[in-house]
């Protein structure tokens, strides 16, 4: 859509007002794509628990807030701490679209999951937009 309306894959975009630089946007693809929970381990050097259901992964999360100075109003709960690490490791880095996949279920119980991981949605999310597969099934 980006090249049909300016004919190019890149546009500048001026995010911080037109008195500063603009930002170059690169819609040229593929597009990047980060796995939530492995790569916000990697930018932090976090070692997340797989059952993030846990008292001791919420525990885990609050620190890692507090160590980095992430800022997280209550409820303190699991789903808003990964929310707002990945906000303050992952999300800034993605200027260009970018595909955070692998979502946690804990996060988007709607999601529907991958075979393999369990614990991981298909949701997707996307600078410029979202997408999400919806699970079939009744929650009980």
């Amino acid at each position: 859509m980006v090249k049909k309306l300016t004919g190019g894959y890149k546009i500048k975009y001026h995010a911080n007002g037109y008195d500063k630089e603009p930002i170059e946007i690169d819609f040229t693809p593929p597009f990047r794509r980060v796995d939530m929970i492995v790569d916000l381990e990697k930018m932090a050097n976090l070692n997340i628990s797989k059952d993030l259901a846990s008292k001791e992964a919420n525990k885990y999360l609050i620190d890692a807030c507090e160590r980095f100075d992430v800022r997280c109003t209550p409820p303190l709960t699991t789903a808003h701490l990964l929310d707002k690490l990945v906000g303050h490791f992952l999300e800034v880095t993605c200027v260009n679209p970018t595909f955070i996949m692998n979502k946690p279920k804990i996060m988007s119980p709607l999601g529907k999951c991958d075979k393999p991981l369990v614990v991981y949605t298909r949701k997707k999310r996307r600078e410029t937009c979202a997408s999400e597969t919806a699970a079939e099934e009744h929650v009980s």
